[in-house]
């Protein structure tokens, strides 16, 4: 029984002191035994140095173990496996039961149940209780102590509660992880493992108070203990400094290991201090890596005043930029160097970001590499597959549960017949699992034939899958046995195994190892979590939305523990938790403020000023965030020391967000202790072409060259490379596909005349919308009109329905006025208003009762189209006793077989544009010789006429419409002049106005629901339309304004500029001019133009709501892609060039007749 401490700085030679030595005496005393302890992270490596030592390579008197291991050998000694050892997963799942039973005895935990991530923190409190050797007795002591701390006070009787409660439920059938060491120390006497070996506790920064219990015990009754611990051997071992010191630390444990050894009378041999004032043996070959080590976090420190290349400190734009110097800086380590992959390592503060961006870039670089972090198994599809399940039956079929379950990678059905049932379910809002029971028969607007047939087909077999687990977890409350077994024999119905296999065997073609490994663990893993669940909760009576939260606890702390793959592999690790073994270069990443030192997001059920508290009362807890910075500041210094040859350190400029970030306080302290190294900015370096000739990222560089090239702006380095690429035969062939894909124009050939008339024919039925939509891109109208893209149907009200429901609504009150005894003139408010209303009852049900009372905010919408529309029908009824026109026709169809010249329009000898429609509204006033003809088309929208529009023939509806209402009045009145008034947008609305005394209020809703179009400029033909701008003989009225219609008189008795008016002359004009833009529309159809060429016109571009955007892949920044710039024109020179081609038109057709 005795003590030996063996001591040196990081890179003495400590642990290979201490393997010699263990060795040495291994191999003279064969019949002893020796064990040596490490951290459990560190067993496989201790293991292989110790073999790779060993004269004879093989360690048969000699185990490796960690403290857990020790503890399962001690046991089987003994027989000791009655109490099963409940571990993290376990835990969090029984306390979750526990706080489940317990809510009502809770104070400040019982609103934080719920909340994400609350189980974990409450899970790490218990855990560090074990730890730290605290039982519930001990905190009843303090709430004594509390009570000027009410908040602390009341988390202590929280802790008390559940702390009482889960121990009540382990009783003696369980032992947690942490207690494990105390029944441990309690069996150390009587094992004759322990008294037959020599114990070596080695890789330790600190032990935790269960630990040098168990220390004590192995320290009384093993033959000897021997101790390594890093520390300066200029250090004073004898007295304790303050916290802020470096090998603080260290004292602490090696003054507590003597106090333990002397209170038990144990001797304690001579300490071995390794290294000593010499170079440590690591360093030998670098004497500024040796400075580092000797002054890193010492006060004072000395300065390196010298020229150095062995370290070095780099700023990055940002932590992908940091990734890819690395990449750079490993390939010339390779190439120039004669590195392997295994000489280099990585370590950072952020494993899991950073550990991402590495997995990617060195993926592309080719670099072989192990990142060593346990993953957590939620985002496993086999744990998305049993979640979405439990999801599925909790929800009762919603649809977000049931596309969750079935994408979740595990299903055994096509992509495409998922797709096609979503779209089914999306488009008739099916929820719930009766409507998934029943048989699918309703249809929805479809431009392709719906086949219900495959769609049922398709309901019924998911039925099939799900029909055993939804009868299984139909009671309201089960146990959790019953539950479990449901959930594994789904899972075995599903046949998971093998389809994680073959997601395994495809992740090992790919040459992905590690997600292979980690997709071959997880059904284990789950497989031991059900078990353990039933184990431990097995006759528990719980509803299911409470198993769905137990089992998300087991899953949340399940993880997949990877080893490495192969040998020579680039380690990325964690500054705390990897164990780095003679590198030779290693990259300390990511240091910036925030990651080092790290900032812990909040404090934990219990704060740091109330650990401080409880620890001034002699309650020792796991060290504050204060104290854990300080240790940090330790591991940085075992990482630092960690290389032969060399270190490079990088930080970033940016964070992910964009955001300016700050280095660590470590860089300062690094170019304090080398005042001549010089930190080197990325961005402003020059391209090393070096470690990129033949990797996939000297393609990328290639590629991105290429895109960027205009001549004389490519770089030297580029073209080096290009030259490169093309002077080797066998990287021609990238070459030619790069140069194809860089210079490739986004254009469309468009079609042959053949595929045009095979898709639209020789004569096109066409409505105006389909050739503005031709006029604004043409690409657009062939992926509509030509292949018939449809949006996805959605089951809910949008703009479209609205404005159907306004249309229809609009239209059956005229219907029911006029088969009333009232007309526009005399129909009584309440009758208006019963008319409206009925009206858009009526139109609403063509929508049917399922979507208008599927949701509130439908059940809304609908209140408010009716609001809506009695406010429109009241202020039409005004439009109409404002003037002596008369509504003639309402929703008034037209088509080609009409007969009307205006909507048949030849293109060529052989092909037609054959126009359909129908126009909203149309009033007529007839005198002896006249007819006045007003068109007005309803929108829901705020549409308003633009002459530049109409020219580009953006706006053509309102013109053709009035073409076509003039033609069919004509026909009806031969013997009169028929003449347009005017052609106008009504806008559906009921808007908000400001109440003025002088204005009536009604006259002031009128003036915001005034018609936007245009207006005959005769002022005697405008007046017919608004009696308030012409007097009794007919004339204009002077400074008059009318609130329904664009027009405003001068005291000249003319149209202002802010009228919007045309002549007769030039509404024939425009009648003209929109039959030539149409047949030029037309013949471009016809003969297959489907360019990708949408428009500009001020702020506006055919792509603001093209639903194709995502398919024709236009982007300024491509060659062949460009917006159409539609020049701009005052509203005169509009004029003029309508007169010009229009004048054109009329020579062209009297050739035509000749």
């Amino acid at each position: 029984m005795s003590l030996q401490l063996i001591l040196g700085s990081s890179g003495s030679g400590k642990s290979y002191t201490l393997y010699q030595e263990v060795i040495q005496k291994s191999m003279e005393y064969e019949n002893g035994n020796y064990l040596i302890i490490v951290p459990e992270q560190f067993t496989m490596q201790t293991q292989k140095d110790l073999v790779s030592m060993h004269p004879h390579h093989g360690i048969r008197n000699i185990d490796i173990l960690s403290f857990l291991r020790l503890a399962y050998r001690v046991f089987d000694e003994f027989g000791e496996n009655e109490r099963i050892i409940l571990e993290d997963t376990g835990k969090s799942m029984i306390l979750r039961k526990v706080v489940e039973q317990k809510k009502d005895h809770l104070t400040l935990f019982q609103s934080n149940l719920k909340k994400s991530g609350f189980i974990g923190e409450l899970k790490s409190i218990l855990s560090e209780m074990y730890q730290y050797s605290i039982r519930p007795e001990q905190l009843e002591k303090m709430i004594e102590v509390t009570q000027h701390k009410p908040m602390l006070q009341n988390k202590i009787k929280d802790l008390i509660t559940v702390y009482t409660g889960f121990e009540n439920f382990l009783k003696d059938k369980y032992i947690t992880a942490e207690e494990i060491l105390d029944v441990l120390a309690g069996m150390i006497e009587k094992s004759q493992i322990i008294k037959n070996s020599t114990i070596c506790l080695d890789g330790f920064t600190g032990f935790t108070p269960s630990q040098y219990k168990l220390i004590t015990e192995l320290l009384k009754y093993a033959k000897k203990v021997i101790v390594t611990v890093t520390i300066d051997p200029r250090e004073n071992t004898d007295k304790l400094d303050g916290e802020f010191k470096l090998f603080h630390l260290s004292k602490k444990t090696i003054l507590k290991l003597k106090d333990i050894a002397g209170e038990e009378n144990i001797p304690v041999s001579k300490d071995i201090y390794v290294g000593g004032e010499h170079i440590p043996y690591r360093f030998r070959e670098s004497e500024p890596l040796c400075f580092l080590e000797h002054n890193l976090f010492r006060y004072p420190s000395e300065s390196y005043n010298k020229e150095q290349e062995d370290i070095e400190i780099h700023i990055e734009k940002d932590a992908k930029s940091e990734v890819a110097f690395v990449v750079r800086q490993i390939h010339k380590l390779i190439r120039e160097e004669n590195y392997r992959y295994k000489d280099i390592a990585i370590v950072t503060g952020d494993i899991e970001n950073y550990g991402r961006i590495i997995d990617k870039e060195f993926g592309i670089a080719g670099i072989a590499a192990f990142i060593d972090y346990k993953r957590d198994i939620l985002n496993n599809p086999f744990v998305e597959f049993i979640r979405a399940t439990l999801d599925v039956i909790q929800r009762d079929y919603s649809y977000e549960s049931m596309f969750r379950y079935l994408r979740c990678g595990m299903i055994d059905m096509k992509k495409e017949d998922v797709d096609y049932i979503e779209n089914y379910v999306i488009a008739l809002g099916i929820r719930g699992s009766k409507r998934w029971r029943e048989e699918w028969t309703r249809g929805y607007p479809s431009k392709s034939e719906l086949d219900l047939i495959r769609i049922n087909r398709i309901r019924n077999h998911i039925n099939e899958e799900l029909e055993e687990i939804r009868e299984a977890f139909s009671p309201k409350e089960s146990t959790v046995l019953e539950y479990s077994t449901g959930l594994y024999e789904f899972i075995v119905r599903q046949n998971i195994f093998n389809k994680l296999q073959q997601y395994g065997d495809s992740f090992k073609l790919d040459g992905d190892i590690l997600r292979a490994k980690e997709f071959g663990q997880v059904y284990p893993i789950v497989m031991e979590l059900l078990d353990k669940i039933v184990e431990l909760l097995g006759d528990e009576i719980i509803t299911l939305k409470e198993y769905e939260e137990i089992l998300t606890s087991g899953f949340e702390e399940a993880k997949v523990g990877l080893i490495p793959p192969g040998i020579d592999q680039v380690v990325v690790g964690d500054i705390e938790r990897t164990r780095l073994k003679d590198i030779k270069a290693l990259f300390f990443i990511g240091v910036n403020d925030g990651i080092i030192p790290k900032v812990n997001s909040g404090g934990g059920i219990i704060s740091d000023l109330e650990r401080q508290l409880l620890a001034d009362n002699n309650m020792e807890l796991a060290p504050t965030k204060k104290q854990s910075a300080y240790t940090e500041q330790f591991y940085i210094y075992l990482n630092l020391t960690k290389p032969q040859n060399k270190l490079y350190i990088t930080y970033s400029k940016v964070n992910g967000e964009g955001k300016s970030i700050r280095p660590s306080y470590l860089i300062h302290k690094v170019m304090k202790l080398y005042p001549k190294l010089i930190i080197k900015d990325e961005d402003k370096n020059t391209l090393d072409l070096s470690y990129i000739l033949g990797t996939r990222k000297g393609i990328s560089y290639l590629s991105e060259g290429l895109r960027n090239y205009s001549g004389a702006e490519v770089t030297d380095e580029w073209k080096e490379l290009y030259s490169w690429y093309y002077r080797k035969e066998e990287n021609r062939k990238i070459l030619n596909q790069l140069i194809g894909g860089a210079f490739y124009s986004n254009e469309e050939s468009g079609l042959t005349k053949a595929v045009a008339h095979a898709l639209y024919g020789n004569e096109m039925s066409n409505s105006v919308t389909r050739l503005e939509r031709y006029a604004a891109c043409a690409y657009a109208h062939f992926m509509n009109y030509g292949l018939e893209l449809m949006e996805r149907q959605e089951y809910h009200i949008g703009v479209p329905d609205l404005g159907n429901i306004f249309h229809k609504a609009i239209d059956l009150f005229s219907k029911k006025l006029k088969d009333s005894e009232y007309n526009w003139h005399t129909v009584t408010d309440e009758a208006r208003e019963n008319f409206v209303s009925q009206s858009v009852e009526e139109a609403t049900l063509e929508y049917g009762n399922t979507i208008l009372k599927s949701s509130k905010r439908n059940e809304y919408i609908i209140n408010r189209v009716e609001r809506i529309t009695k406010r429109t029908v009241w202020a039409l009824c005004e439009h109409v006793k404002k003037g002596v026109f008369e509504p003639d026709s309402f929703e008034l169809q037209f088509s080609y077989m009409d007969n009307l010249e205006s909507v048949n329009i030849p293109l060529s000898d052989n092909e037609w544009m054959k126009l359909r429609g129908r126009i909203d509204r149309l009033d007529t006033y007839e005198d002896d010789e006249h007819v006045y003809v007003k068109i007005i088309d309803y929108k829901s929208g705020n549409n308003s006429l633009d002459i530049l529009s109409f020219y580009y023939g953006l706006q053509l509806q309102l013109v053709v419409y009035l073409g076509t209402a003039l033609e069919i009045t004509e026909n009806k009145n031969p013997d009169k002049t028929v003449i347009p008034a005017g052609i106008f947008y009504y806008h559906i609305d009921d808007p908000i106005v400001e109440k003025n005394i002088e204005e009536n209020i009604e006259n002031s809703i009128l003036n915001e629901l005034k018609m936007n179009g245009l207006v005959n400029n005769d002022m005697s033909v405008a007046g017919l339309m608004d009696l308030t701008l012409i007097n009794e003989e007919g004339k204009a009225r002077a400074s008059s304004k009318s609130s329904i219609i664009p027009v405003e008189i001068n005291k000249d008795g003319f149209p202002t500029k802010r009228s919007n008016v045309a002549s007769k002359d030039q509404f024939e004009i425009m009648k003209q001019y929109v039959r030539k833009k149409i047949a030029g529309l037309g013949k471009e159809i016809i003969d297959g133009t489907t360019k990708i060429n949408p428009y500009k016109l001020k702020n506006r571009t055919a792509c603001d709501y093209c639903q194709y955007r995502g398919i024709c892949g236009f982007d300024t920044k491509l060659p062949g892609n460009s917006y159409r710039n539609l020049k701009q024109f005052e509203k005169q020179e509009v004029w003029e060039k309508l007169l010009s081609d229009s004048d054109k038109e009329v020579e062209k057709n009297n050739e035509m007749d000749k």
